[in-house]
């Protein structure tokens, strides 16, 4: 199997993976055969990519990290506690709401998977629409999240509040107006403004909630502060940044930075991690990001990438130590052609290299 971008989906390519809304329900089964009017379908829902089966990466196997259906049952609570919070029908009545003791057996469940895998290592994906970016988003931060939170020695309960935070770190971002969350072009100085209220927003909301730690709602107002006092909404420094806050900070920008977005495209991932190192110790922590490119496959398994060749090729096996090396089988010439596939150590052959992710 192998992931594959939409725009070079084929009719009689097989679902390896599910497609989910954006509450996690499936739209698309697996072991599906997709058909042109599919293939629309999916275009007018805004799937950018799609893990398929494939003759010659039939041993490729893609795993999840987290089993689907927690990784449902996680969106799908995520989706429904986030629009309901976020709404002014809620801000009106302030009902009690127990979240954390509804999120504990979900992030407790999450966590043993992770343990189990050595962390979100190697895939977190699975295919989603473009009106569930929110939250899918939210769920692959968590993922990260945790899996640098076990790194750092915590316990279940404090990888429960952070896994907490992680999740509803957003929240605030359903208060603001779509038109500008989906502007495609560059945001003017107000905008960005505007852009910049819902870590507030998102604190005022998770803050007055009776059972939200105060470490877990600060995720919400600390993600986009940085370590040199140049992050908003409050400039604050990194001893006044919480530890837990610091930690979201860095898998949210790796997170969006390696996702397509309505108004870019994705980085390669060896150029977002080249972003996160520039700003190492500087904007954000050191230490969380050497722990994250410790624990992730930067090119995970099944990823289809286009070489400066030319050639197609899929990643079969993770680059040692997270860099752009990683091994793969090429399966098409530079001319978009099947050729009999052969497998290549991109860090023993120096003149050849990943100049694009087609999945």
């Amino acid at each position: 199997m192998r992931w594959i971008a939409l725009k070079y989906l084929k009719p009689g390519y097989v679902l390896a993976q599910r497609v989910a809304d954006e509450r996690g329900r499936t739209l698309l089964a697996p072991g599906m055969t997709l058909s042109d009017s599919l293939i629309r379908r999916l275009q007018r829902v805004g799937v950018r990519a799609a893990c398929v089966e494939a003759r010659e990466t039939e041993d490729v196997i893609v795993r999840e990290m987290v089993d689907p259906k927690i990784k449902s049952q996680l969106m799908d609570v995520t989706f429904e506690t986030m629009t309901e919070l976020s709404s002014p029908v809620f801000r009106q009545r302030l009902k009690p709401t127990f979240l954390r003791k509804q999120f504990s057996p979900l992030l407790n469940e999450v966590v043993q998977q992770l343990r189990e895998h050595n962390g979100a290592g190697e895939q977190l994906g699975s295919v989603y629409i473009a009106d569930g970016e929110l939250f899918h988003h939210s769920v692959n931060v968590t993922f990260y999240a945790l899996t640098l939170g076990m790194q750092q020695g915590l316990t279940n309960a404090e990888l429960v509040d952070l896994g907490l935070g992680a999740l509803l770190h957003d929240i605030g971002k359903l208060r603001l107006p779509q038109k500008i969350l989906q502007r495609a072009g560059k945001l003017t100085d107000e905008e960005f403004g505007t852009i910049k209220l819902h870590a507030r927003y998102g604190y005022d909301i998770l803050a007055k909630l009776q059972d939200v730690p105060t470490k877990s709602a600060l995720i919400a107002l600390q993600h986009h502060e940085r370590l040199d006092g140049s992050g908003y909404p409050s400039g604050l420094t990194e001893a006044h940044i919480h530890p837990f806050s610091q930690m979201v900070a860095v898998v949210d920008v790796y997170e969006a930075l390696t996702a397509n977005r309505v108004y870019r495209k994705a980085f390669l991932p060896h150029d977002a991690m080249n972003i996160l190192l520039s700003e190492k110790g500087v904007k954000l922590s050191a230490q969380h990001i050497d722990s994250l490119f410790e624990s992730i496959s930067i090119y995970p398994v099944g990823m289809t990438v286009r070489l400066s060749n030319g050639e197609c090729a899929v990643v079969i096996q993770p680059s040692a130590y997270n860099n752009q090396y990683p091994v793969v089988r090429v399966i098409e010439n530079e001319r978009g052609e099947p050729i009999q596939p052969y497998e290549l150590n991109l860090a023993t052959t120096s003149d050849v290299h990943i100049v694009t992710c087609e999945s």
